[in-house]
C-alpha cells in the first residue's frame, strides 16, 4: 500500500514539475528579456505532438511606422525551439529563425497598420510550448522611416 502512495506522490510530482516548465516561468523570463520595450501583448504558445510541425497562428494588430521586438522563451522540454514568422499576407516581415538557428529575440519593422499573421510552429515534431512577447521599439515619423 506504501508503494502506491508513494508511486501516486511520485507521478504527481512529475506532472506538477511537467506544466510548470510551460507556465509562468516561461512568461517571465520572456518578459525579463523584453528589456525597457514597452509591453504591447504575449502569446501562451503550446503545440501537441500532432500539431506542431503545422503550428497554431494568431492575428495581431499592428501600427505603421513602428519597429517592434518579438521575444521568445522556449519550455526546457521542447526537441526543439519554437520557430515564429511574422506576414503582411505573403510577405515574411520577421523570423527568429535565420540561418538554419532559432533565436530568442527578432525585430522587425511595420510599414502600414493593419491585421498581420503570426505563424508559430516546431519543426519537432513533439510537444513543445513558449511564450512569445510582442513590445513596441520605436516609433517613426514620416520622414524618419529607415528604407
Amino acid at each position: 500500500m506504501g508503494r502506491i502512495y508513494l508511486t501516486l506522490i511520485g507521478l504527481f510530482s512529475l506532472i506538477v514539475t511537467s506544466s510548470g516548465q510551460c507556465g509562468e516561468e516561461l512568461m517571465k523570463q520572456a518578459l525579463s528579456e523584453m528589456g525597457s520595450y514597452q509591453y504591447i501583448k504575449d502569446f501562451d504558445i503550446k503545440l501537441p505532438a500532432a500539431s506542431s510541425k503545422t503550428g497554431t497562428k494568431y492575428s495581431v494588430v499592428l501600427n505603421s511606422r513602428t519597429k517592434y521586438q518579438v521575444n521568445v522563451a522556449n519550455g526546457s522540454t521542447n526537441a526543439e525551439n519554437v520557430i515564429l514568422q511574422i506576414f503582411d499576407g505573403d510577405k515574411l516581415l520577421g523570423t527568429n529563425f535565420y540561418n538554419g538557428k532559432t533565436y530568442n529575440v527578432f525585430k522587425f519593422i511595420c510599414s502600414k497598420t493593419g491585421a498581420y499573421k503570426l505563424n508559430v510552429f516546431c519543426n519537432g515534431g513533439t510537444d513543445a510550448c513558449a511564450r512569445a512577447v510582442l513590445s513596441l521599439v520605436e516609433q517613426y515619423s514620416d520622414n524618419e522611416m529607415p528604407k
